[in-house]
């Protein structure tokens, strides 16, 4: 017989949610560089993704070539966004 992993309650996760987004907020809104602000921002924003597909979307409990495969979409997606900004930002300072 398995144990079953306690998982964080709903209102937990959305607490932490809630407080992701106020960090990219806080971020945001601070006085960094754009390479440095957007590359943190997009980086919670695939944090916040990942615990919503995982935890909202109930993917924690799909088999593991799915987990694997949100996870590398998740991966993919901010690093080409992550790459696309620098490349940018690189090209007109």
């Amino acid at each position: 017989m398995s144990a079953m992993k306690k998982q964080p309650s709903p209102a937990l996760l959305w607490a932490f949610l809630v407080g992701l987004t106020a960090a990219s907020l806080a971020v945001f809104e601070g006085h960094l560089s754009p390479l440095v602000g957007g590359t943190a921002v997009v980086l919670i924003a695939s944090l916040k993704s990942r615990m919503v597909i995982m935890h909202y979307m109930e993917a924690r409990r799909a088999p593991r070539h799915w987990r694997l495969a949100y996870d590398t979409w998740n991966f993919t997606c901010a690093s080409l966004i992550v790459i696309a900004n620098t490349v940018t930002l690189l090209q007109h300072p």
